[in-house]
């Protein structure tokens, strides 16, 4: 290899720079000057390159800070909002409500944040699943794939830690389960438990390989120059991530009709995004490379050319896209079952729930069931709270006539019959 060729695959070609400054809008000078130092890019060309160990320390840190943000919003501003928008009192309904909320917020930023940088691509088409967008997806792939803005590398970087720190946030959440469970079946019935319970999670399994499969999608991505693709992928399935958590918040806070409109847009998007666009995106996995990207670059050569195209990378990516698929099918087959549910005249509940109590052991029906909560999801409504409060009602009858014969027996006069 001579010493043009080689400066060639090792400097940003002129496309390279075209196609990444003109997928974002300059950011002000300072912050992009900082950006460029935290994230070890080239101050000369104003491009990150190389990925270095200490974008590892990067995420490390970011995770970290998206940890401690979540427990601070979790103690000051979700109990504020929950008071502002009048989220009826309850220790799980507040826990739920404080998560859905995280959520919200998280994707509303990653969905507005991916959606800018994706605005001006041309890649930003295959969103759409065109055949237009789909190319740049592969074209000319390593030279104009390895080079990145810092706003993008932010961006990637940040979504990498944010699920890193929902799979940390799960394995917590499980933990706590485990032992508040192990404590209720040692400790005698009726016996008030000195530790809360934690919300029911009973799809734990299914988030857990979701995750994995996420974090291992987007790091293998970032790794081997294939950020364009996983960019798109971001952006298409934060749509239905942001309805999702919106319409549950509407049905904590009792508001019947924004939470049944929510859920429908919620369910459309779904079945758009995961099972229609999603699947595009595959096919073109599957296909597209062996069409557009040149054939000198289709090997494995990470040193020199920055090519980390192999047969075994291919199948690798798909196996991980069909994993993910599986697990969308499983939730979709969920939501079907609640829009049946919606149809013969229930209300809209989350089939997932599970029987929760405030910490007590006993064989009653908790206060969040009685009150018409009981999961983690879109339920609820007039209908549930109806069926909680006749529950209720019925209880309450129940133990006022005990009540009421004992205090007759009471205050029976010795020697009457």
């Amino acid at each position: 290899m001579d010493n043009e060729s080689a400066r060639l695959l090792t400097s940003p070609p002129a496309s390279a720079h075209a196609s990444v400054s003109s997928a974002t809008s300059p950011l002000a000078s300072p912050l992009h000057t900082l950006l460029t130092i935290f994230l070890n890019c080239d101050p000369t060309s104003t491009q990150c390159h190389k990925r270095l160990s200490t974008d590892l320390l990067t995420v490390f840190l970011l995770a970290s800070l998206l940890v401690m943000a979540r427990l601070k919003f979790s103690d000051t501003i979700a109990p504020a909002l929950a008071k502002w928008i009048k989220i009826p009192p309850g220790r799980i309904r507040m826990a739920k409500f404080t998560e859905q909320s995280w959520l919200l917020l998280c994707h509303t930023l990653s969905l507005c944040g991916g959606g800018w940088l994706l605005y001006r691509t041309k890649y930003a088409k295959a969103v759409l699943g065109s055949r237009e967008g789909l190319q740049w997806l592969w074209r000319d792939y390593p030279a104009d794939h390895k080079f990145l803005a810092p706003e993008f590398k932010l961006f990637y970087l940040l979504e990498l830690s944010y699920w890193i720190h929902l799979a940390v946030s799960l394995v917590i959440e499980q933990r706590a389960r485990n032992a508040y469970e192990q404590l209720r079946k040692s400790s005698p019935q009726g016996a008030k438990l000195p530790i809360a319970q934690p919300p029911g999670r009973s799809d734990f399994a299914a988030l857990a390989v979701h995750h994995v499969v996420t974090i291992a999608l987007i790091a293998t991505s970032y790794w081997i120059h294939f950020t364009k693709f996983g960019h798109v992928v971001m952006v298409l399935l934060d749509v239905a991530d942001v309805l999702l958590p919106l319409a549950k918040i509407f049905r904590y806070a009792f508001l019947q009709l924004p939470c049944d409109a929510t859920f429908a847009l919620f369910a459309v998007s779904w079945v758009i995004t995961r099972h229609v666009s999603l699947p595009l995106l595959t096919l073109s996995i599957y296909r597209d490379p062996f069409i557009y990207i040149p054939m000198h670059a289709r090997h494995w050569d990470p040193w020199i050319q920055e090519s980390f195209w192999s047969y075994n990378v291919w199948y690798v990516f798909l196996a991980l896209f069909a994993a993910l698929q599986g697990l969308l099918l499983y939730w979709g087959y969920m939501i079907v079952r609640v829009i049946v549910k919606v149809v013969r005249g229930g209300p809209v509940e989350d089939v997932r729930s599970d029987e929760e109590s405030e910490g007590t052991v006993s064989g009653d029906v908790s206060a969040e069931k009685m009150n018409g909560f009981g999961g983690n999801g879109v339920v609820g409504g007039k209908g549930g709270l109806a069926e909680g409060q006749q529950r209720k009602k019925s209880m309450v009858k129940r133990r006022g006539g005990r009540g009421a014969k004992q205090d007759g027996e009471a205050k029976r006069p010795a020697g009457a019959v």
